[in-house]
């Protein structure tokens, strides 16, 4: 799904988004409006991610769970915003599932341990 950030629409709109492949499953849902020149976006990103462990090297299935409040400007934006994260959109077209699968890559980039690897701590 592709918003044209010109022509934003006036009403509060529902959406979901759902992806799946090599990665694992993911989906994209909430609800987008206009808020001045933005296209606000309130939603959350769900999904059972592959992922390799930054311990033993081995590919294992994480939870993605990340709720999201952002603005989407058309442009370069120097503002700040206390309450959304400014996404800066260069095309005029912001593209629900390009930013689902950029989200899906950056958390696949996070560090990831496996649960058998306990929580870090350091037991003495």
């Amino acid at each position: 799904m592709k918003i044209d950030l010109e022509k934003l629409p006036r009403e509060r709109k529902d959406f979901y988004i759902k992806l799946s492949g090599d990665f694992g499953e993911a989906e994209f849902c909430g609800f987008y409006f206009k808020d001045g020149s933005f296209l606000a976006i309130d939603g959350a990103i769900r999904g059972d991610i592959y992922v390799i462990c930054d311990i033993s090297g081995e590919r294992f299935v994480d939870i993605l769970n990340e709720k999201l409040k952002i603005k989407v400007t058309n442009g370069s934006y120097k503002g700040f915003d206390e309450e959304y994260d400014i996404v800066e959109c260069d095309s005029g077209i912001f593209d629900f599932e390009a930013f689902l699968e950029d989200e899906i890559k950056m958390f696949q980039n996070d560090y990831h341990k496996k649960q058998e690897f306990g929580n870090g701590e350091l037991e003495i």
